[in-house]
């Protein structure tokens, strides 16, 4: 049997980080031959993760915690150890390594990459702009030179055979899910969601800081609510101790942080609240609005075609750029409390893939055959 390298020694923070720890947890739980020839290399923050949940990595061939840190990883020496390996699988990459002499399977979720000319790029001043496309292009050229990659969703697959021209037979598309968590309540950890304050409507969103999550437009839309429309809304993130001390004192100020959450800690930070918020511009896919839908949540999510393709009729829908369109589609929801689609958004997510079909789709890819039951 080939041996196997499930590396995840470069996801710190964000959905990269959930889908890991999901992925491993799943795997743990299936056929034990299939561990015999695994080996994971993971992150502090994976390993943190899966220690909170409790589950028993060393039934695995072995388990390594490393960490490497984008482009600073082609330094790191960790592609020499891909050798002693016939498939290695970087969750998300890119995987900065020129190295081969195994095959090596990527996951592909950059969204500047599918679209560079995208809103925060036409904003940004020419030195920027030189910066951040030298960045793409370089993260494409390692991309690129994985034997094969896999994403997410249908369009992200469609975009990488047209436009950066990709071969179609070396794309597989596996749909990203919730973690089987949120079907666990006995693994859930409330110490977050205890700490959030009493208010009259709280709206919230799981999310780095990252420029297209967009995330500074919750200042304008809390401001209009109160000005405008008289209602007592409350905003929740959950940004690091770093990001929230680079935001500006206005943001700190009208907007409550919980900190970065956990796996675990995220099904209970859903359940304090009365609706989740999804003002992004630009991913390949997330699933937060996925997420929101299982914990039966009104989901106000952005315009924007990437968000329907995941989230049908069951959103309520806003212009991301608009912060009076984006506290109107609030106000009008808090004046009616229309509830009747959070059953049927509910039932559609349950329809969908689930981890364990995702982790059975991933290990049917690194072993050339198909394994789910």
């Amino acid at each position: 049997m080939n041996k196997i390298c499930i590396n995840s020694a470069n996801l710190h923070v964000g959905g990269g980080v959930q889908v890991a720890v999901s992925f491993l947890a799943e795997l743990l739980q299936m056929d034990a031959e299939l561990l015999e020839n695994v080996s994971v290399f993971a992150s502090s923050e994976v390993d943190k993760n899966l220690k909170n949940l409790g589950v028993n990595v060393s039934l695995f061939n072995s388990y390594e915690i490393i960490n490497v840190y984008g482009f600073r990883s082609f330094f790191s020496g960790l592609d020499r150890r891909f050798k002693d390996f016939n498939v290695v699988f970087t969750i998300f990459g890119p995987e900065y390594s020129l190295r081969r002499g195994c095959r090596h399977i990527v996951g592909f979720a950059q969204p500047w990459i599918l679209y560079p000319n995208n809103e925060i790029f036409r904003g940004l001043n020419f030195f920027q702009k030189v910066l951040i496309s030298l960045k793409y292009k370089i993260q494409w050229l390692f991309f690129k030179s994985a034997d094969q990659l896999i994403v997410e969703l249908d369009h992200a697959k469609f975009i990488l055979e047209t436009s950066k021209n990709f071969p179609s037979e070396k794309i597989e598309v596996v749909l990203n899910t919730i973690s089987s968590v949120y079907m666990d309540k006995s693994k859930w950890d409330h110490s977050r969601a205890a700490k959030l304050p009493e208010s009259a409507f709280k709206v919230g969103i799981v999310s780095r800081d990252y420029p297209h999550k967009n995330l500074n437009v919750l200042v304008p839309v809390s401001q209009i609510l109160k000005d405008k429309y008289l209602l007592n809304v409350d905003f929740f993130v959950t940004l690091t101790e770093q990001e929230w001390e680079m935001k500006d004192e206005v943001f700190r100020t009208t907007i409550n942080n919980v900190g970065s959450l956990t796996v675990a800690q995220c099904p209970p930070f859903y359940e304090s609240l009365d609706a989740v918020i999804f003002p992004t511009l630009l991913e390949c896919f997330s699933a937060t609005p996925l997420e929101a839908m299982y914990m039966k949540k009104p989901l106000f999510a952005s315009d924007r075609p990437f968000v329907r393709d995941v989230c049908k009729n069951f959103a309520i829908y806003f212009d991301p750029l608009a912060p009076e369109d984006i506290a109107k589609k609030i106000a009008i929801y808090l004046l009616s409390e229309d509830d009747e689609n959070l059953e049927s958004a509910f039932d559609y997510v349950k329809k969908l893939s689930n981890a364990r079909v995702r982790a059975e789709k991933y290990m049917s890819i690194l072993l050339c055959k198909d394994i789910r039951g």
